[in-house]
């Protein structure tokens, strides 16, 4: 875990906010490598690692909580759907019992690896057809949030943002962050437009990274603005414009601060 004492504040020029900068990491198994995301790292303040579900093996995940302890980044379980074949992407309909198992098995996996580094999960972040799920239904969204707070009630919670998220963490009573994506549209509510589809626009991607920073609000699909509890912006690889976003992005956001800072700074706390 990151020592409050080492999380540097956003000095406020005008309406800059702390926020954090968060990638996925770990995304491989055994032979089969994706080197691409280490592109990133330099970038973040806070990495999303696979939990041996839709991705990530025991050698792959201590390789990656080292990169992540030299480079002085907080740590998120990125959990997912038992799918390897489908990288996660593939629907599946579980009960509550089955969440919590799964949500539960893969951070302590994650947080006993961890401990080779001292290191610690401060965060869970749900991973595609999950993290689609979660934002859709309330009922996996809870399910979820239960799951983290049996867990550890100080974990925090990062998914879609949107109702189904903020009620979640209010009913398990843990703490949640809204999470935006570049390469995302947004309806009028904050919610992700999943059915656009992935945008690939640099210049898209500026103008939404440029409202976040200036008054903490998204563009929506009605050409407006809505305002919302940003605390983190996802970096993905998947993008042909990754590293140019990542780019701009830090131009803006010189100094991120990891998740759990975001959430103290925000409450006043350091």
């Amino acid at each position: 875990m990151i020592p409050l004492s080492s999380i540097r504040k956003e000095q406020k020029q005008g309406n800059l906010i702390n926020i954090d900068l968060n990638c996925d990491l770990g995304q491989s198994f055994g032979v089969y490598k994706n080197d691409q995301e280490l592109e990133l790292l330099q970038y973040v303040s806070s990495v999303n690692i696979s939990c041996g579900s839709h991705a990530g093996d025991p050698v792959t995940i201590m390789n990656m909580l080292k990169l992540a302890s030299e480079n002085n980044l907080a740590v998120g379980a990125h959990i997912g759907y038992p799918d390897i074949q489908g990288f996660g992407y593939r629907n599946m309909s579980l009960n509550e019992e089955e969440i919590q198992a799964l949500v539960v098995y893969q951070i302590g996996a994650l947080n006993s690896l961890a401990k080779l580094y001292n290191l610690t999960v401060e965060y869970v972040r749900p991973h595609g057809a999950m993290y689609v799920q979660a934002a859709k239904d309330f009922k996996t969204s809870i399910a979820i949030a239960k799951s983290i707070a049996k867990y550890d009630p100080w974990l925090i919670y990062v998914g879609a943002p949107g109702e189904n998220l903020l009620k979640a963490g209010e009913e398990a009573n843990l703490r949640v962050v809204q999470e935006i994506q570049l390469d995302k549209k947004y309806t009028t509510e904050g919610n992700i437009d999943f059915e656009a589809g992935d945008v690939v626009d640099l210049d898209y991607s500026s103008k939404l990274l440029e409202s976040i920073v200036k008054d903490s609000s998204v563009i929506n699909n009605q050409q407006g603005k809505t305002k919302l509890d940003i605390k983190t912006i996802h970096l993905t690889v998947k993008s042909a414009i990754s590293l140019e976003i990542a780019q701009k992005t830090k131009e803006l956001i010189p100094n991120p601060i990891p998740i759990a800072g975001t959430y103290v700074a925000g409450n006043g706390w350091i």
